[in-house]
């Protein structure tokens, strides 16, 4: 291989360390392509010899999928440095902007979203690398021209998609102005007409076939090239009549002059739609693969692979191109050597701590071979374990970043200082999530480094760095949400399911969203971006990180402009008690404890707690259900205002049992306990507040005070009296467990 025997250029911008991403980036890509990403020097095929995975990066928005897709990109596919241009053949394609740039639909017949991609990654995989030429696409190209030159008359939609096409699939430079259209490129190719007017539409994807085989020098081409489709449709044939392949003998060879015309007739069959459309789509994926298994690079261990990377997989266009070739590889046994490299949107799977998440989103890929990223260090063990397609993935989730990767972030500035429970805090609000963890760690050493004292109460408040005033939380929103719906999305963010953000629709926001009523077009939006999973998400927005932030926002009226906090939670809190009242058994509780989260979200912390005790009390009460709703409603936000820190922390650790006592003469130790056992919950669960040692302790105290005095539930609350404060110490999600009502200590598994 020719070229400098320097490094590779890197990015400026290259994803730091500390995102733990490096296992994917400079170990298993490259045992993948065969190319060192650093040096010009060839890394040996020995794990992935004669079979290729499918590489799926998932994870949420800013868990830095297409930064990874950057970094490779710089590293094989350099726009700058001593060595620009491909060093493999490559192609990246976004297929959320390819999907609607293409704006496919039912009335454009010469189109897919198949199409599309395949015609994508035949124009950048062409591009010439250095020191071996380029990869050629005879076969595809001649499929692709004859599906997108067949248009109806007067269809203009079909008329750009073939001038479009057609100019790219010709190699047309994409800056060519003015760029030829499909007549210009075509037209000498048509029969002249009988009756000297305008040619048969029919004629067209002959025409632009014939065209392309043209040409003495591309006689044997032409030759392998209909055979190749020939033997495709016998062995298609072949299978419909449950024969082996090949058990009809070789195809004939196909006459020159026929040529055009037959390649042209496999491909009528995508203008008639729907099953016949996918048969052809299938082919035309065959003919890629054949072209790139047999192209100048298909030496192994020899030279380098192709690498394709794809960014938002999990769209359409993404979900087709992925399905054909796993559906190829699976099928037809193709080792086609081609490394792809795709990620996905996918939401947060964590359990909701109020055990109301639904189930997690249906897995498109089940037989998916799953590892995590320091498996894949020196070895990913993948190898094909079924003939199904979806065995032909490796799937590596990103994880989420853990304490001590803010830690490092944090310790950027040895002159900092700050709050030193600032990185769990911090860690605790953003749930080690990548892109949000970045940011507010560069607000707290940008604020710390000017000589200001960071406490972890502020964090959401910081000044974005560089932001002329601007708050880090409204342009976190701005990237993961956009602005359009802020407003609303804040709103949103304290409904517990769809019905509850109806209610703040009819009140609040009269207009439409996406062409829907307000909660419908948000929660569409927020389910297709994977911020929640679907039509029963409880609560509205499943995603903790970002209703953390929607709140906050709600919270400082930076949010729901019109809608004050108070309102909000009064409006929810009264379509609960009327939905309660309506309900039995534990659907009522729920509805109950929904209503107390909502009172004490607005501050009626009193209120809540004679609820609490009023339900401690009853003679039929179940414990288990008690502690459900006392789970339920310690996670509700904070209420506005700074204050709120220090007066929940005095009353969890009893320094205001004396007032309340005088403002309630009535009150026992029960209901004080109660009280106490309420606030010092509350506060563990904010994502801002330190729980220290004494406050776990007293949880515990409270909770086995509380066993000793319940009727039937002392098995139940001493069960929880072990385990909350070792849950809460550990940041973990309280547990609940139906077996405790049996007393046995074994009992763990979280309801």
């Amino acid at each position: 291989m020719t070229g400098p025997s320097g490094p590779a250029p890197t990015a400026d911008n290259q994803i730091p360390e500390v995102y733990a991403r490096q296992p994917v980036l400079r170990r298993l890509v490259p045992r993948l392509v065969g190319l060192s990403r650093d040096h010009h020097r060839r890394v040996p095929h020995h794990e992935f010899a004669d079979d290729l995975p499918v590489v799926l990066l998932s994870g949420r928005h800013g868990t830095g999928k297409s930064a990874m897709l950057d970094d490779l990109q710089q590293a094989y596919a350099p726009d700058t440095g001593p060595w620009p241009g491909p060093r493999v053949p490559f192609a990246r394609i976004n297929c959320a902007e390819l999907q609607e740039r293409a704006g496919v639909g039912p009335e454009t017949s010469n189109n897919s979203h198949a199409v599309e991609m395949l015609v994508e990654l035949v124009a950048q995989l062409s591009r010439p690398v250095a020191g071996f030429g380029r990869l050629r696409f005879p076969r595809t190209t001649a499929g692709l021209l004859a599906v997108v030159s067949a248009r109806r008359p007067g269809n203009d939609g079909e008329r750009r998609v073939a001038d479009r096409h057609a100019a790219t699939l010709m190699g047309v430079p994409p800056d060519a102005r003015p760029r030829p259209t499909w007549d210009a490129l075509f037209r000498h190719a048509l029969p002249a007409s009988p009756d000297g007017g305008s040619p048969d539409p029919s004629w067209f994807p002959e025409a632009a076939v014939r065209a392309f085989l043209g040409g003495r020098r591309r006689r044997p081409t032409a030759r392998r090239l209909t055979s190749w489709y020939e033997t495709y449709r016998s062995e298609a044939d072949n299978r419909l009549r449950g024969l082996p392949p090949g058990a009809s003998g070789q195809p004939r060879p196909v006459p020159a002059a026929e040529r055009a015309p037959f390649v042209a007739r496999l491909c009528q069959e995508f203008h008639q739609g729907r099953g016949f459309r996918r048969g052809v789509e299938r082919m035309l994926a065959a003919a890629f693969l054949e072209d790139v298994r047999y192209g100048p690079f298909r030496r192994a261990n020899r030279t380098p692979r192709p690498l394709v990377l794809l960014d938002n997989a999990h769209t359409d266009a993404g979900r087709d191109l992925l399905e054909l070739l796993l559906d190829q590889r699976a099928d037809r046994g193709a080792r086609d050597r081609m490394v792809v490299i795709a990620t996905e949107l996918h939401g947060d799977d964590s359990p909701d701590p109020r055990g109301d998440a639904p189930d997690g989103e249906d897995a498109p890929y089940p037989e998916a071979a799953r590892r995590s990223l320091p498996d894949i260090g020196t070895d990913s063990g993948w190898t094909r374990e079924s003939t199904a397609p979806s065995a032909g993935v490796l799937l590596l989730p990103l994880p989420p970043l853990e304490c001590e990767h803010l830690e490092r972030m944090l310790r950027r500035d040895d002159h900092a200082s700050f709050d030193p429970y600032i990185a769990s805090a911090l860690h605790d609000l953003t749930r080690g999530h990548p892109m949000g963890a970045r940011r507010l760690c560069e607000a707290v050493v940008d604020r710390a480094g000017a000589g200001e004292w960071v406490a972890a109460g502020e964090l959401l408040d910081l000044v974005h760095p560089g932001g002329a005033g601007e708050s880090v939380v409204w342009r976190l929103l701005d990237t993961l949400v956009g602005s359009e719906n802020h407003d609303e999305l804040c709103l949103f963010s304290l409904a517990w399911d769809r019905e509850a953000a109806e209610r703040l629709a009819e009140r609040w926001v009269p207009r439409r969203i996406g062409g829907l009523p307000a909660a419908d077009g948000a929660a569409d939006r927020l389910e297709r971006e994977r911020w929640s999973r679907g039509p029963g998400s409880r609560p509205f927005i499943t995603d903790r990180f970002l209703r953390a932030l929607l709140v906050h926002q709600m919270r400082s009226g930076r949010g729901g402009r019109g809608v004050d906090w108070s309102g909000a939670h009064a409006l929810l809190a009264e379509h609960h008690r009327r939905r309660a009242e309506g309900r039995t058994g534990r659907a009522a509780r729920d509805e109950r404890a929904r209503f107390l989260w909502h009172r004490l979200a607005a501050g009626e912390a009193q209120e809540v707690v004679d609820r609490l005790y009023a339900e401690f009390l009853r003679p039929d009460g179940d414990a288990l259900d008690w502690l459900h709703a006392l789970r339920t409603v310690a996670h509700a936000p904070r209420p506005p205002g700074d204050a709120w820190f220090a007066r929940c922390q005095e009353v969890a650790r009893g320094s205001r049992d004396l007032a309340h006592l005088r403002a309630d003469p009535g009150a026992g130790l029960e209901k004080q306990a109660i009280n106490r056992l309420l606030h010092a919950l509350w506060y563990a669960a904010d994502e801002l507040a330190e729980a220290d040692r004494p406050l776990v302790e007293r949880i515990g105290q409270d909770l086995s005070f509380l066993s000793a005095q319940h009727l039937t539930g002392r098995a139940v609350l001493a069960q929880a009296a072990i385990r909350w404060p070792r849950s809460v110490r550990n940041g973990e999600d309280w547990p609940l467990d139906r077996r405790w009502q049996d007393g046995r200590p074994d009992a763990g598994a979280a309801r």
